[in-house]
């Protein structure tokens, strides 16, 4: 393959990667085209042809759910016109590239090539960025990798995105995956792992970009008020991902939330428990605490990610509403988003 032209789209919607010196504000905004992008990376790439989509110019603190969709609605179109394509990449601002990434993966599925998201932690308009090494490597990944997922390049590492968490604010490594490990690094060579989605043209894309974004992500801390949970409710949300303690515990004693996720399952909210821990599941069986959870109707949400448990929320109830489907559907790992559960069917 390497031998031939590859073709793949560069899709930009802004973040740091494209960011440039504001002097009025004294800051740092998105503001570098696509081509400027491009023009920073080595010269003599003749076995990649660059197809080139100009999106957004959006820091990514300000993207929002329907920005999702419209990256998903570009890669569709982009797919759909030109039908010999070898992969999509996609540079993002790295502040949400998780819950992008993750949506995408939702949305596109059976794609049967690479989605590439990458961005920088230092803009590319700085001599010293990290930005044109990681284009350069979602490029080959792109064009060349055996792969047939969403994935995160960065910093020489390939991560699922819907296994990735942000990390650090400032290092070069800013991604980690939650387990397992990532599933390829660059060097010499693209290596990839075992248990990856390969490359398959024989699949027909699915596009789906429905979403109820009325899904609530709230953090269990010590002395959280359990009518909380009501007011998320009295806000119109449909949906509450539950961040509790350890293995998806809460509190059962003095300020207890049992109550709470009763009456708004009650009301027709779905309520899902993750944890905070990065690494590690939510069991709600483990402990009394964590039982009292699933025993009002709380779901797990394994070892899903926050992100990408809030992600697939509201991808899910954007086709059902109907408890029994949304808990089977929560229970389903359409694109990798839980990596191991004897209850979860994966696909």
């Amino acid at each position: 393959m390497t031998n031939t032209t590859a073709k793949i789209c560069l899709i930009a919607t802004g973040g740091t990667i494209s960011s440039i010196y504001d002097e009025q504000t004294e800051a740092l905004r998105p503001g570098l085209s696509v081509d400027a992008l491009l023009d920073r990376l080595p010269k003599g790439m003749g076995d990649i042809e660059v197809i080139k989509r100009e999106l957004f110019q959006l820091d990514s603190a300000n993207a929002q759910p329907h920005h999702w969709q419209t990256i998903a609605g570009a890669i569709k179109k982009v797919s759909e016109e030109i039908s010999d394509l070898d992969g999509i990449v996609i540079t993002h601002g790295t502040d949400t590239m998780v819950y992008s990434a993750s949506a995408v993966s939702f949305m596109v599925q059976d794609f049967g090539k690479p989605i590439v998201f990458t961005g920088a932690q230092i803009p590319a308009s700085v001599p010293w960025s990290d930005g044109p090494r990681n284009i350069l490597d979602a490029m080959r990944v792109a064009a060349f990798g055996d792969l047939g997922e969403v994935c995160i390049v960065f910093n020489g590492e390939i991560h699922r995105a819907t296994r990735t968490k942000k990390v650090r604010v400032n290092s070069y490594d800013a991604f980690d995956s939650m387990d397992p490990s990532p599933i390829g690094i660059l060097a010499r060579d693209i290596v990839l792992y075992e248990g990856r989605k390969k490359r398959d043209h024989s699949l027909i894309p699915r596009f789906d970009t429905r979403l109820d974004d009325r899904v609530f992500l709230l953090k269990i801390f010590p002395g959280l008020p359990p009518q909380t949970l009501a007011r998320i409710v009295d806000l119109g949300y449909h949906g509450i991902i539950l961040e509790g303690f350890g293995s998806g515990n809460i509190p059962t004693d003095e300020n207890a939330l049992t109550g709470g996720i009763l009456q708004a399952i009650d009301q027709g909210c779905f309520v899902i428990v993750s944890s905070q821990c990065a690494f590690g599941q939510a069991d709600l069986s483990v402990y009394e605490v964590g039982r009292a959870a699933m025993d009002v109707g709380a779901l797990s949400a394994y070892d899903m990610t926050s992100e990408a448990a809030l992600v697939k929320l509201a991808w899910v109830l954007g086709h059902t509403h109907e408890p029994d489907r949304v808990k089977e559907m929560m229970s389903i790992s359409y694109v990798g988003e839980i990596s191991f559960h004897p209850e979860v069917v994966h696909r």
